[in-house]
Order: structure tokens, then C-alpha cells, then sequence
């Protein structure tokens, strides 16, 4: 894909997506770099001296590596671990490894927390061929950045990844058939369906090493902050806290990953979704902390308009991830402001774009 860059950010080894024309100001002579051109360190030399906004350059479109693979193994046969070991009538959970699990899961926290900018584009985490496992480690990976941003303590925030780990641990009492249906549940099949959030907090008691908050995530994790949820109809702050920030979460990853019978939701649908119902289903609170880290229009990605148009997103609007500052790729003079400004109220982002 094109991505439009600031040149003090560019690298050696980019190549170039569209000429550039300019005169050098240390010179006066004319320099002209040719779309397709890989840069060196000279060219950037050259590059830095013109008066640019910034140059196109080519780039790939590959997920971001979010944790190592080995951690990722280490993560998956801890949660293997715990469903392997989950017997279907008493739901007495093996414990065995929890100190393990919470020294990889510190270890997993680290990797995350020492990320420079946690505000990155989720789309597919392949951590596994099993859905399953996608699910529960995205998840992970949402609730730590959502709880980075609320400036939870580490110790907080690595009982946070577990129980976003551990979250569907009661699915193991549910027939697999209903978890796998490829088609709409009938009442009933809910109704048993809901029962997994008190089968995974009934397993996780007969456990000293996991806490309370742990245990409450669990249970809570489909309550929702108007009293709508399940299994209890709890209100607003009445929830568990670890249990509003794995909804979010939760919520965000089963959109944007396809089902047997639905395709996967955009990215941008996803958070527009999630942003609909802050203070109806979820936390606005939490749901603020989520727009300030999981983006569907990265800087400097191109974007097309219901316009027509295409642009380059030039910065983002916390408050509104949806509607960021943009220029016209045929006119980059000009900046657009979606949010603020009126005259482009009626215009929204309608893809990201590779070209």
C-alpha cells in the first residue's frame, strides 16, 4: 500500500510510490527522485533539504508481530492447559500451573507495556489456527492496552490478561454443538449458552491462586452498564471493572473476526459499533480509553471518501478515531479536519486503500 510519511521519518531501503520534485535549499539545484526509486541515506541527505510535507513511499500491509512467537506458544499451551483438564461434571479446574501461567503472563504484559505507541490497527492476530485461542489472546492483548491507557498498575493489569484469558473457561461445560451452531440460537440454546460464564467462575473457586477480580471478570464479562447483560442484570459501576473493560474488548474481537454465519465486521465498523452504545452496553470511560488505542485509519495510510476523493489521514482525533485529520492525495495543501469542521460533516471514510 501507499503511505504517506514525514521525511524525518523515512528510513534507507523504502522505495519511493510517487515522484518528487523539489529545489534544494542548501543549492538551489533542482533534485526529481523517481516513483519506484529505493532511498539511501544520500537521497534522504538530498530529501531533507527540500521543503516538504513528506513523501509517498510503498509499504506492505502485514500484521504488526504484537508478541513474540515463542511467548505466543507459551500463552496457547497454558490456555490448552486449562481446558484439557476442565472435567465436564464437577468443572474442578487444574491449577497446577498458575504460577507458571501468571510468570508467562507477566512476561506477556511486559512485552506490550514496553511497546512504544500502543496505538495500533488490530486486525488479525493469527496466534493460532483455533479461533478459539485468537480469541482469548486478542482479547488479552485489547485489555492491556485499555488498561495502559487507564494507567492501571502492572500487578492489575497482568490479573486483567488473565481473566480476559480465562473469560470463556465455562464454554468447556457447554455443548459443543451450540458453540458452533452456523446459525441464529434458538432461546433455549441461549439460555444454556449464558450458563458459561457461571460454569468458568464455579471452576476457577476451587483455585486459591486466582483472585477474586479474576473470578468477577469471568462471571461479569456480558453484563452490560444498562442492566441488559447476563447473568445477573447488573448497572453501571455496580460491574465488575475488570469485567467492563473485558466486555469492550470481547465485543471488539468477535466483531471483526468472521463466523460460520457472518463475515467479519470492518475495523471501522467495529469501533463505530462500540462508540454507539458507550454509556448504554459499555463504560464510556472504558470505551474512551479504547478509541485512544485501537485505530482503523493508521497515520499515513490512504484512505477514499465518500466523495470520491482519496486522501492521506494526517493525524487522529482520539475523541473519534472514525473522523481523522486528512489532505487530498490531489491536493496536499489542504488539510481537512472530518471532526471539527462543518463543511465536511457529510463526508466519511468509506475504505482503507492500497493502491
Amino acid at each position: 500500500m501507499i503511505k504517506f510519511v514525514s521525511v524525518d521519518r523515512v528510513r534507507p531501503g523504502v522505495t519511493l510510490a510517487r515522484d518528487v520534485y523539489g529545489v534544494d535549499t542548501f543549492t538551489g539545484r533542482i533534485v526529481m527522485l523517481k516513483a519506484g526509486q529505493t532511498l539511501t541515506m544520500a537521497h534522504i541527505t538530498k530529501l531533507m533539504g527540500l521543503d516538504l510535507q513528506g513523501i509517498y513511499i510503498n509499504e506492505k500491509r502485514v500484521a504488526r508481530e504484537i508478541v513474540s512467537d515463542a511467548t505466543k506458544r507459551d500463552l496457547i499451551n497454558i490456555f490448552d492447559e486449562y481446558h484439557a483438564h476442565i472435567d465436564t461434571a464437577s468443572l474442578g479446574l487444574y491449577t497446577e500451573k498458575i504460577e507458571e501461567a501468571n510468570a508467562v503472563l507477566a512476561s506477556f504484559v511486559d512485552t506490550i507495556l514496553e511497546r512504544d505507541e500502543l496505538h495500533f490497527d488490530i486486525e488479525n492476530f493469527d496466534f493460532h489456527e483455533n479461533l478459539r485461542y485468537n480469541h482469548a489472546l486478542s482479547i488479552a492483548v485489547v485489555c492491556i492496552a485499555i488498561a495502559k491507557e487507564l494507567r492501571m498498575s502492572k500487578g492489575d493489569i497482568t490479573e486483567l490478561a488473565f481473566a480476559a484469558i480465562l473469560h470463556d473457561i465455562g464454554d468447556s461445560g457447554v455443548p459443543r454443538e451450540l458453540l458452533d451452531k452456523p446459525a441464529k440460537l434458538t432461546e433455549d440454546e441461549f439460555d444454556i449458552v449464558k450458563t458459561h460464564t457461571t460454569l468458568g467462575y464455579n471452576a476457577l473457586l476451587s483455585s486459591s491462586a486466582v483472585s477474586d477480580h479474576i473470578r468477577e471478570g469471568v462471571l461479569s464479562h456480558h453484563e452490560r452498564y444498562d442492566g441488559s447483560g447476563y447473568p445477573k442484570g447488573l448497572h453501571g459501576k455496580a460491574i465488575p471493572f475488570f469485567a467492563r473493560i473485558i466486555a469492550v474488548a470481547d465485543v471488539y474481537s468477535a466483531l471483526t473476526s468472521a463466523r460460520p454465519y457472518r463475515s467479519a465486521y470492518q475495523v471501522a465498523e467495529a469501533i463505530e459499533y462500540i462508540m454507539g452504545n458507550a454509556g448504554r452496553q459499555f463504560d464510556s470511560g472504558v470505551v474512551k480509553a479504547f478509541l485512544k488505542v485501537v485505530s482503523p485509519y493508521p497515520i499515513g495510510s490512504c484512505v477514499k471518501l465518500s466523495s470520491g476523493e482519496k486522501a492521506v489521514v494526517a493525524e487522529q482525533h482520539p475523541e473519534n478515531p472514525l473522523r481523522p485529520v486528512i489532505f487530498l492525495i490531489d491536493d496536499p495543501t489542504a488539510m481537512i479536519d472530518l471532526y471539527n469542521d462543518k463543511c465536511f460533516y457529510n463526508v466519511v471514510i468509506t475504505e482503507l486503500i492500497e493502491e
